[in-house]
């Protein structure tokens, strides 16, 4: 084993081999310690090995005088003054016969093993219950954008329905649920009093123009009183007729494009008959005067009746007001080419494609020029009279299927009427417009643009449309 020499620490004294006199402290009897020359020596080799060297630092007179220590706490011995140096290995107390055991450091314990404390099985709120818990943006954006699609959505519908439906049907779906109004004209009250009173409850707009009417027709005098139910927008001669009434009598005012379900829930909501008994009556009539359908024989207008079997009444006075309007003329010549009642069908198309006398004659020829050249007349309107809605868009499905009165999907007319007539509806009819339009549109501004092609049809469903 190699010699190692060892670094004096702080408190500790320097230490020397054996015969090692280069730096060495001699004391003197009472003197002070003289420093002897030091003689240059050779570097030790150092090796890697660990090695204990005890050198003591008292001389050995002066070892014997001391007593010895208490036993204390296992300490490595420290070097003293001019003590002899003693071997490697060897500590100073303990002779030199026996030998010097290796230190060994003690190998720490390792800590005991706690057992795990058991604990509770945690669980986890759900999402959103959470404190603290923000949702994301996609989550907290679901309702304003869910409220925004069903905005869209209904300008959307909105936008289709009145493309689809047009002025006509808005016009036929408000026909079908007129509101009533109920007022009560007081004994004595003036033509012009009872003429503001109708204008504050919106039977008419300008009370002055339908005070004129009564001073035209002479009914100033003769205006009765009571209770009495009147529509909203009716004519000047509608009222006219409702108030110059007997005790006793009502007056109906049956509006164009009305089908006969329309005038049965019409009387129904008023009081005037239980439902589905104009119905019956209609039928009646079919029968006793061997019609092939009822629809489109009905003219529409004012009738004055009295209260007792109001519905019975009102289709006997409708049928005999339509054979008035026809019999002059039974030998035209559409009701020659093509026969009284296809002639009435025609009159209900033309009544519930518009309510403007003006366009008449020019849906008539339209309808005519079709069923000449052999082509579907393409009128919506024979649907809805057949789905009986006049107010939802026509389903994509209703349009496909070949049914009697899909006349787009048919050639020809119709097997019956599909509303009642006007007068209006009537001769245009009888006396169409010589055209050579096969197709017309009704543009947002509620004009009529006929089409001669199909191409400018397109042209005009884009510009106007």
């Amino acid at each position: 084993m190699s010699e190692q020499t060892k670094k004096p620490t702080q408190g500790e004294r320097p230490t020397a081999k054996k015969g090692d006199v280069s730096r060495m402290k001699v004391l003197l009897d009472g003197g002070k310690p003289e420093e002897k020359p030091l003689a240059k020596r050779s570097k030790p080799s150092v090796s890697s090995a660990k090695a204990r060297v005890d050198i003591p630092g008292e001389l050995k007179a002066e070892r014997e005088e001391k007593k010895p220590d208490p036993p204390a706490k296992k300490q490595s011995p420290t070097p003293k003054k001019d003590d002899k140096p003693k071997e490697v290995g060897k500590p100073a107390s303990q002779p030199e016969s026996s030998p010097a055991k290796p230190a060994q450091a003690k190998k720490p314990k390792p800590p005991a093993k706690k057992k795990p404390i058991p604990r509770p099985k945690v669980v986890p709120p759900k999402i959103g219950s959470r404190r603290g818990y923000r949702p994301t943006l996609a989550l907290r954006l679901q309702v304003p954008v869910f409220l925004v699609a069903c905005v869209v959505c209904a300008f959307a519908l909105l936008f289709s329905f009145r493309k689809e439906v047009g002025p006509v049907g808005r016009y036929v779906a408000s026909a079908l649920a007129p509101g009533p109004v109920e007022l009560t004209i007081e004994a004595g009250m003036s033509a012009s009093s009872v003429s503001l009173l109708l204008s504050e409850r919106g039977v008419v707009d300008d009370d002055q123009a339908l005070l004129q009417y009564f001073i035209k027709n002479n009914l100033t005098t003769s205006l009765r009183s009571g209770t009495l139910v009147m529509e909203r927008g009716m004519d000047h001669e509608a009222i006219g007729t409702l108030l110059t009434a007997k005790a006793g009598e009502v007056v109906i005012g049956v509006s164009p494009s009305f089908t006969l379900a329309a005038i049965d829930r019409y009387l129904a909501n008023r009081g005037y008959a239980d439902k589905g008994e104009f119905l019956k009556a209609a039928k009646n009539l079919e029968s006793e005067y061997s019609l092939s359908f009822a629809e489109g024989w009905l003219l529409s207008g004012e009738y004055l009746l009295a209260k007792e079997e109001v519905a019975s009444s009102l289709a006997e006075a409708m049928f005999l007001a339509m054979l008035e309007a026809v019999q002059p003329h039974l030998h035209s010549e559409q009701v020659t080419l093509w026969g009284l009642e296809q002639t009435l069908i025609v009159a209900s198309m033309i009544q519930a494609e518009t309510q403007n006398a003006e366009e008449m004659p020019l849906i008539a020829s339209v309808i005519y020029n079709r069923l000449r050249a052999g082509q579907p007349l393409g009128i919506d309107a024979t649907t809805r009279y057949e789905l009986d809605d006049w107010e939802n868009p026509i389903p994509k499905k209703a349009l496909e299927t070949k049914t009697p009165y899909n006349t787009r999907r048919k050639v020809g007319l119709p097997p019956s009427g599909i509303c009642c007539p006007s007068k209006a509806a009537l001769e245009a009819a009888l006396f169409p417009l010589d055209s050579p339009y096969f197709y017309y549109l009704h543009g947002l501004d509620k004009r009529l643009y006929p089409a001669v092609t199909y191409d400018e049809h397109k042209e005009n469903i884009k510009v106007y449309r």
